[in-house]
């Protein structure tokens, strides 16, 4: 006969009146985790624009032509021009009508219904059939999703420019286009939009064709479950999520020179973030610097962007960076701060990763050439949080031009199963 187990008084294993076996295990919830199949059909409607709208204001049936500035539409070919498409019989031309010289733009969009944690991929044809060099018309096709609050969050970006020798990227037919998203739909998110914003200036005349546009799942599982706990270990990959970490991207704002970081405050510090061209990797990265003040004063400005996660995945934090100058009366002051936070319904900060740097060395550590940090969380990310903040806090009391490079930011998941379901097959 098999000798009785008899569990200790810390152990997970606990002993029923009815004699039952139950485990505890860490207090997680054990909770079914069905099979969610991500759709394997396009889920774009008319993405030919083979139908027309009954719509007197919309050309194309799905569409809708949104925001339109200046003179600007969207709409089917003109009855005196020999029609051109990528396929089909029709295609939207983004055309600009006779006006003062002056930006022109409008948008064409279609909300799609997809599955939370299914990762998609878009795919669309364009041909800028007329335009000159001066007018700079870009075209930019979008799939993101919009919050609570009315912030919307790229899933994709797809951004065609005109730069270069122009005259060899006027009406030489039809480019194909198609990227993947690097990141699942976020588990509380079950509707996305597909966008397309074109703008120019000019004074009339630039047309630029759409064609051909799709929207497919890519992954066949989706990586939540109806109660939007993680439900497939697939989904903690290791792909960055921060978007244009290495900051090569810099048709941001003025104040946030690098697209989807946003500097913190804006305007009226003693410091300051501003594109930079020595980098780590690329060519660009961005540069802290402190402003000038008559005598030593506390000076600090952060960098931050908000990061889409999925629930249940530890991450893996990386940046480099490099102590550019002390500047005037620094002393041991400067400090670099790398975070990844996320932020409870009252406002409360709670870090998951943080990397303090303090330049404490006196003069010899100045302009070393960049540090490499890499830090993995100590615990996942909670069940009821779908985005992170990734922030840098750059400090120093000086007179002026402290200054610290930064570059290679990353955010990735660690490779294993998330943590927010257990299953608990086999547990009676």
């Amino acid at each position: 006969m098999a000798n009785k187990v008899q569990p200790s008084h810390d152990s997970p294993v606990k002993i029923d009146n009815d004699k039952h076996l139950k485990i505890e295990i860490d207090s997680l919830k054990c909770c079914h985790l069905p099979d969610c199949p991500c759709e394997t059909g396009e889920l774009i409607k008319n993405g030919g624009f083979e139908i027309l709208s009954t719509d007197d204001f919309q050309s194309f049936a799905h569409w809708k032509a949104v925001n339109p500035v200046s003179n600007t539409i969207v709409s089917q070919a003109a009855t005196d021009m020999t029609p051109v498409q990528y396929e089909g019989i029709r295609a939207a031309w983004f055309r600009t009508e006779a006006s003062d010289l002056e930006q022109h733009s409008i948008s064409l969009q279609q909300n799609v219904t997809v599955t939370p944690g299914c990762i998609y991929q878009l795919s669309f044809a364009e041909n800028l059939l007329t335009g000159s060099p001066a007018t700079f018309p870009s075209l930019v096709g979008r799939v993101y999703y919009t919050d609570s609050a009315g912030n919307q969050f790229d899933l994709i970006n797809i951004s065609i420019a005109t730069s270069g020798v122009f005259e060899n990227k006027v009406d030489k037919g039809y480019n194909f286009h198609q990227k993947t998203a690097d990141i699942p739909v976020p588990c509380d998110v079950s509707k996305v939009t597909v966008q397309f914003d074109f703008s120019v200036r000019d004074t009339g005349g630039t047309i630029w064709l759409l064609d051909g546009v799709s929207l497919k799942a890519v992954s066949s599982v989706s990586s939540c479950s109806q109660d939007r706990c993680a439900s497939s270990g697939g989904i903690c990959q290791t792909r960055n999520l921060v978007r244009n970490g290495n900051f090569e991207d810099i048709s941001g704002s003025i104040g946030s020179p690098s697209l989807y970081w946003r500097q913190l405050p804006e305007s009226g510090a003693l410091a300051e973030v501003v594109s930079y061209s020595t980098s780590y990797e690329g060519t660009f990265s961005v540069l802290f610097a402190s402003i000038e003040t008559e005598s030593p004063a506390f000076k600090s400005v952060s960098l931050r962007q908000i990061v889409p996660v999925t629930p249940g995945c530890r991450l893996e934090f990386s940046f480099a960076e490099n102590f550019r100058n002390r500047g005037d009366g620094a002393g041991d002051t400067p400090r670099l701060i790398g975070r990844v936070f996320w932020v409870d319904d009252g406002g409360t900060e709670f870090d998951l990763i943080n990397i303090p740097i303090a330049k404490i060395g006196g003069e010899n550590d100045e302009d070393k050439g960049f540090n490499f940090h890499k830090r993995i969380a100590d615990v996942p990310v909670p069940c009821n949080v779908t985005s992170v903040y990734v922030q840098f806090d750059f400090s120093v009391t000086d007179i002026r031009d402290t200054q610290w490079i930064l570059d290679a930011v990353q955010l990735r998941p660690v490779p294993w199963d998330p943590v927010c379901c257990l299953d608990c097959k086999g547990v009676s």
